[in-house]
């Protein structure tokens, strides 16, 4: 018997507006004129560059330069010039200004909305293409309509408008007059006016996405016909297999399957395919279950219809940081959960602004328990999560969770061949058992169920488990009339497995008839094309050109099902590289990825063009791509961007401090760095980068006490064990090197750096056969390792018999990368050693041309030609050496030792002199001086 968890939950939903089960806060302030200044928000580290349209918070801080900045402050009603080098920080009634000077100007009213503040990516307004599939024009009354009592209240901001059509103050004003009338297209003009002044303002667009959705309900609720009563949707989600598969279990994609089936029977349903969507394991990613709440329950179920959900699998509340809480999908990561998976307080968004028109929802969840998942460990309270957090959705709700606080649920074969205990005893009551032991009345009731799933889970489990109700719970909710007929247990296995039919599990759903048999062939092009991932439009026989034909064959509704497929696919392909970079230097990525990425995220902007979460993650990829390309102020503007929409999560803040880093701006990086472990404090990778980032500051201690806590969380990731060795080798700490270095190698045998690194440590103990073989392994696994290559060849051109063995290998690595200097500068010195001087000066000139500006080849080459008598070229190499660095004291001793061995006593002497004329130490006085008096005599 496995631990597993689950949870049933029946209710219907009214909702209000807003971006619920997030809190809203109150800006005290809004940016007017940033001019060059920057904002360190309350609670982070990493000070960004701010904008006009920026809202300001208590314990929000602005910094300025060298020029001024200006900004609304609410609680004064004033508008505040900052001096340049100044600095204020914001509290809830006035401001504290901590430098320099400020002046004011007083404003008629301030009157800001309350926004989410720690937005996370996730959890960002998709648009209303998602819903809609398509923009709509929402007419705003016209003013001579308006209330008098709204018209009245309009005067004096209209009058403040005429003369500064920009005013911020008044378009604030007008905005939330309109909104407190609940005349919402004409707050959306006014919104829309404030995205011309700051395009860039997260908050200004978000609203205008709230306001569309909003709108378009309203429309749709005024134009549509009265829905037909009765009818049954179902979303059912089942997760197995997981992109990580220590996260694995065995039954929960049954349960999915084998409900849906239950479902399509007379006895329970019955729910037509078209109706049905099942998402198992590796169709059920975030996306794929986010777009079904957002656009197929949403669209298709009505205030007369009845929603039935299901969620298996796991689910965890973390035990440190804010402590979320989380359905794991099939593409989460544990080390960053508020990014990747989907949180419970989104579901509560989801279901009361989603399902706002749904007669009665019928939702199962069963949601793993255990003590562990994947890096998570501890007791989970994710029933209780769930039970606090759905319960508190207005309208009528029964509601049943699998087990209790804190227990575990459990699966095994022993419950009908494979289920969960609590899904399993659900089908069989549902089947009838629950009416045999209840009233007998030849159906099964809500009540009926809960008890009768109670009493034989309980019994199953060996009180263990013990599933809840919570919600209003209609008791005589009938949910199975057993005079239908029924599904057999011991059928359920030779039933259609839905997880292979597409209308019940891809957005395209929808199965009206199509128009052609061109059509057809054009729709199973498209799906041919997404299965294969040929996705973009640079791909041979692609699914956005697939698409493209199908907007002219398809009706509109039909076509944005489509539409919505392509997108899941574009967000499933760019999730994979995050999960990629989560994992950080455990799977080193390339420009290549990053950029894929950004074309991925542009290819569905396109698609859903006012998603805040697809801008958020396409700024993210281009600013990562930009830094390959050391493109730093334009990958910090689009990563601050990212930040900018979603301070809330991790990987931009990240990947923030990886470019400063790259330009050695120590302090800023580990800043960054550490706002990203704040905001995923289970990923490893940003404890990584300030690990580095200590090293170069010389803050031992710290970098080895963050690759301590790194391998806490990620204890398979074999390089963070092997960077702590190099670490460690550097501060000659030879035992604890050794440790680390062989760790990483128990961890991945294929770590080839691991092998040459601890060859390395082992050649300076002087034990050179032990090295020699390391050095072999580490080829002999990685055969394009440059690094193993030249230690080898430099470790064995010692011994007299095997210098033309080096010489081979060094050659081998230059075959290979033409550039790799440490090759072709062993091998001109071992050439130059064996008396090959014409050889020698080749390899040095070739070192020249990748290096011009390396000063220690030109003197190689200077020394090679004095050898060669050729006092001439050795005098032009040192000089070329001068033009770099005119006053190095070697470089001017060594000239003026060429100059005189070519008799050129005046060049000599003027190049001693210089020498003299420098600071220098006292031996090289000493040295020089001799020399000007051999030359005089």
């Amino acid at each position: 018997m496995f631990i597993r968890g689950s949870v049933l939950l029946c209710f219907s939903v009214f909702v209000t507006r807003g971006l619920l089960g997030a809190p809203l806060d109150q800006p005290v302030g809004l940016m007017l004129s940033a001019g060059g200044s920057r904002i360190l928000r309350a609670g982070t580290e990493t000070p960004l560059a701010s904008e006009a349209g920026d809202l300001l918070f208590v314990g929000d801080e602005v910094r300025t330069k060298d020029a001024p900045a200006s900004f609304l402050f609410c609680p004064g009603k004033t508008i505040e010039m900052l001096s340049p080098a100044g600095s204020v920080q914001f509290q809830s009634k006035r401001f504290r200004l901590v430098q320099g000077k400020t002046s004011e100007q007083p404003v008629g009213g301030c009157d800001l909305p309350q926004v989410v503040h720690l937005a996370v990516a996730s959890q960002q307004h998709y648009g209303i293409t998602m819903i809609r599939g398509g923009p709509v024009n929402f007419p705003p009354i016209p003013r001579e309509q308006l209330p008098a009592s709204v018209l009245a209240d309009l005067a004096p901001i209209e009058a403040a408008l005429r003369l500064d059509a920009n005013d911020p103050a008044a378009l604030l004003a007008a905005a939330n007059l309109f909104d407190r009338a609940k005349l919402y297209a004409n707050e959306l003009v006014e919104y829309n006016r404030m995205r011309q002044l700051w395009p860039d303002a997260p908050w200004v667009k978000a609203k205008i996405s709230e306001l569309e959705s909003t709108l378009a309900d309203q429309y749709a609720a005024a134009s549509g016909a009265p829905p037909p009563g009765g009818k049954t949707y179902a979303l059912l989600v089942g997760i197995s297999k997981y992109a990580k598969p220590e996260l694995n279990l065995q039954f929960a994609h049954a349960d999915a399957i084998d409900f849906g089936k239950l479902l399509r029977s007379p006895r329970a349903g019955p729910v037509g395919g078209d109706d049905i969507r099942l998402l198992t394991d590796n169709n059920a990613t975030t996306a794929a279950i986010r777009s079904a709440f957002e656009e197929f329950l949403r669209k298709k179920a009505g205030k007369a219809d009845t929603v039935v959900i299901l969620l298996a699998g796991h689910g965890i509340v973390e035990p440190q940081g804010d402590k979320g809480a989380y359905i794991v999908t099939y593409d989460s990561d544990p080390e960053d959960l508020k990014d990747t998976a989907l949180a419970i307080p989104e579901l509560q968004k989801l279901f009361q602004e989603q399902l706002r028109n749904v007669g009665r929802v019928v939702i199962f969840v069963d949601v793993c328990n255990a003590g562990t998942v994947g890096i998570l460990k501890g007791r989970n309270a994710i029933n209780q999560q769930i039970e606090d957090q759905l319960g508190e959705a207005e309208g009528s709700l029964t509601g049943l969770l699998a087990a209790g606080p804190k227990e575990s649920s459990y699966e095994g074969p022993e419950y009908g061949g494979g289920h969960g205990a609590f899904t399993y005893f659900v089908l069989k009551g549902l089947n009838g058992e629950a009416d045999a032991e209840g009233n007998r009345d030849g159906k099964v009731d809500a009540r009926e169920l809960f008890d009768y799933v109670y009493h034989q889970v309980e019994k199953a489990t060996t009180n263990k488990q013990h599933p809840r109700e919570f919600g209003s719970f209609e008791n005589r909710l009938r949910l199975a009339d057993l005079a239908k007929p029924d599904v057999p247990v011991a059928l359920w296995r030779t039933l259609h497995d839905f997880r292979h039919d597409d209308k019940l599990y891809l957005a395209s759903a929808s199965q009206a008839p199509l128009s052609s048999k061109d059509t057809e062939q054009d729709i199973e092009r498209l799906r041919a094309a997404i299965r294969d991932g040929r996705l973009l439009a640079d791909a041979p026989d692609n699914a956005t050109d697939a698409l493209e034909r199908l907007r002219a064959e398809l009706a509109p509704n039909v076509f944005f099902n489509y539409q919505n497929l392509l997108r899941i696919a574009l967000e499933d392909q760019a999730q994979k590289i995050i999960l990629r970079y989560l994992a950080g230097d455990q799977n080193a990525q390339t420009r290549v990825d990053f950029d894929l990425g950004s074309k991925y995220m542009a290819a569905a902007r396109l698609l859903t063009p006012g998603s805040l979460y697809l801008e958020d993650r396409e700024s993210f990829f281009l600013g990562r791509t930009l830094l390959f390309d050391k493109n730093f102020p334009a990958a910090v503007k689009l990563l601050e961007g990212s930040v900018r929409i979603a301070p809330a999560s991790a990987y931009a803040y990240n990947a923030l401090g990886i470019g400063y880093l790259e330009q050695a701006d120590y302090t800023n990086a580990i800043h960054a760095f550490r706002d990203a472990s704040r905001n995923a404090p289970y990923w490893a990778y940003p404890l990584h980068n300030v690990a580095l980032t200590y090293t170069q500051t010389g803050d031992y201690g710290a970098a080895i006490q963050a690759y301590r806590r790194a391998m806490e969380l990620a204890p398979r990731y074999s390089y963070l064990a092997y960077n702590l060795g190099l670490l460690y080798q550097r501060l000659n700490k030879q035992k604890e090197a050794e440790s680390s270095f062989r760790r990483a190698m128990q961890l991945d045998p294929g770590l080839a750096d691991a092998y040459n690194a601890l060859g390395y440590l082992r050649e300076s103990q002087g034990h050179a056969s032990a090295a020699e073989e390391l050095y072999n392994n580490a080829l002999q696994i990685d055969p394009n390792s440059l690094a193993a290559r030249q230690n080898l060849a430099v470790l064995i051109s010692a011994q007299p018999s095997r210098v033309n063995d080096a010489i081979a290998l060094w050659r081998q690595n230059l075959a290979k990368q033409p550039d790799y200097l440490a090759s072709r500068l062993s091998l001109a010195k071992t050439l130059a050693a064996t008396g090959q001087l014409d050889a020698a000066l080749d390899e040095y000139k070739a070192a020249e041309r990748t290096r011009p500006d390396y000063i220690a080849v030109r003197v190689a080459l200077a020394e090679l030609y004095a050898q060669k008598q050729d006092f001439e070229a050795a005098s032009r190499e040192l000089r070329d050496s001068l033009a770099l660095q005119p006053a190095n004291p070697l470089l001017l001793e060594r000239l003026g030792d060429v100059e005189m061995q070519r008799g050129q006593t005046a060049a000599a002497l003027d190049a001693y002199q210089r020498v003299l004329s420098g600071t220098i130490d006292r031996e090289t006085r000493k040295r020089v001086r001799s020399k000007i008096r051999k030359l005089r005599h």
